[in-house]
């Protein structure tokens, strides 16, 4: 591997011993890859939960991190902030708690930005077309080769701490143009796109992941008008039911402004046709018809200020129902945006809880013992709650009428509780 004068000398200690252990570990994993240099990387986003021994081996000896460093959110439901809150035991959380006390301490000597949010790029680390990056999270890696352009590979825990502490990651995968087109073909022509609520398009992202698995994936027929929200909801379900790491949104990823381009102008090993019977099918995967709905999960990945704000819209003079819950999951910078503009004050008044953690509930589904059903608009929450908790919850993908369109009513009568709008939410006037 050609290496600079700086990762030399990075490989021979001179930047302390934490560095040379993570360059030369990732001198070996490219090597091992057929990489052939390693590149500079313009920024990372790294697991906030990670092995403290190890984390103290890697840094050993380095005062600064060699490029912009962002952290994902607390895990096991244990944000210091909202656990106590949620019902989540104090004797689960106060020593996972202990460790991240004292991770933070060396995450502030490198430099990291506690963000603590599995959407980094909404509030700061927004990487440009071409750059390399590192970031942890299937979502996160599939948003930015997706939506942004950059170049990201399926990085693990350990691989992307060192990039993030060395700056440097092995030039391979989908670092290189020849790996990043499609692969699979997805057609939706036979769709009304505009009709389409997030859980549909979150249906259509579980569709499809389960059929590419690791293959890129192009997807023809969105309109340019769909909104950033939408896309999230569509993206990050691909890298949950499959392993998708790259989807082509025609016309609107930086790097497929046609299909011919998205495809590298060759064609498609498969073409996959998904119209409305594969949306109800894949959302009945996640339906039942209970109506007793004991807690409702919000933001997976975390809630855009825009998603803030229209939650907020639909709470406003209610409350949540007396034996259900509320979870909202976002970054604290958007929390504190969301208290300026009055959207937090009425999400708590509502009853309603915003927490930083993983609303997926990764990875021991710390969820209370008295709730037995969850209702989420994320296929991501209800696909993991429904693994983790070993079906001891129920995750509900109610079927929804349009977010968008304002229909967002719960019909209370008695304990029974009648989901009929989008995001699920338990209110009464």
């Amino acid at each position: 591997m050609i290496l600079t004068r700086e990762e030399e000398a990075m490989a021979a200690g001179q930047y302390g011993p934490g560095m040379e252990k993570c360059i030369t570990f990732l001198i070996k994993f490219g090597e091992a890859l057929g990489a052939d240099k390693l590149v500079k990387v313009a920024s990372a986003h790294v697991f906030n939960a990670f092995p403290l021994e190890l984390l103290a081996d890697l840094t050993e000896g380095v005062d600064q991190a060699e490029t912009f460093t962002t952290i994902h959110p607390f895990m096991s439901l244990c944000d210091p902030l909202s656990y106590e809150k949620m019902g989540i035991s104090k004797e689960h959380c106060i020593p996972k708690n202990n460790d991240h006390d004292r991770r933070s301490e060396i995450y502030r000597r490198l430099g990291f930005f506690e963000t603590y949010t599995c959407v980094p790029m909404y509030i700061g680390n927004f990487p440009k077309k071409g750059d390399h990056v590192s970031w942890f999270g299937s979502s996160t890696q599939l948003f930015i080769n997706s939506i942004v352009g950059a170049k990201q590979n399926r990085d693990g825990a350990v691989v992307n701490m060192a990039i993030a502490i060395t700056g440097r990651a092995p030039n391979w995968g989908f670092f290189l143009d020849k790996n990043r087109h499609a692969e699979v073909l997805v057609d939706i022509k036979g769709l009304d796109t505009a009709s389409l609520t997030t859980s549909d398009y979150s249906a259509m992202g579980y569709y499809i992941g389960g059929i590419a698995q690791e293959r890129n994936v192009a997807i023809n027929g969105l309109s340019r008008d769909i909104v950033l929200e939408r896309i999230k909801y569509l993206l990050h379900p691909l890298s949950i039911s499959g392993a998708v790491s790259i989807c082509h949104l025609v016309g609107i990823t930086p790097e497929a402004p046609d299909l011919e381009t998205a495809l590298g102008h060759k064609k498609p090993k498969e073409t996959v046709y998904v119209g409305a019977e594969e949306i109800k099918k894949t959302k009945d995967k996640f339906y039942s018809e209970s109506e007793q709905i004991d807690l409702v999960i919000l933001g997976c990945p975390h809630c855009s200020i825009q998603e803030l704000k229209k939650i907020a819209s639909l709470l406003k003079n209610k409350q949540i129902g007396s034996n259900q819950g509320l979870w909202i999951g976002t970054a604290h910078q958007l929390y504190d945006l969301a208290e300026t503009m009055g959207y937090a004050k009425t999400i708590k008044k509502a009853n309603g809880i915003i927490s930083r953690s993983c609303m997926a509930t990764i990875p021991d589904c710390a969820i209370p013992d008295d709730v037995k059903t969850v209702a989420t608009n994320s296929f991501k929450t209800a696909h993991y709650i429904s693994i983790i908790s070993k079906d001891r919850i129920k995750a509900d993908i109610p079927i929804m009428d349009s977010f968008d369109k304002d229909i967002l009513e719960v019909i209370k009568t008695g304990d029974h509780v009648k989901v009929l709008g989008e995001q699920g939410l338990i209110i009464t006037a």
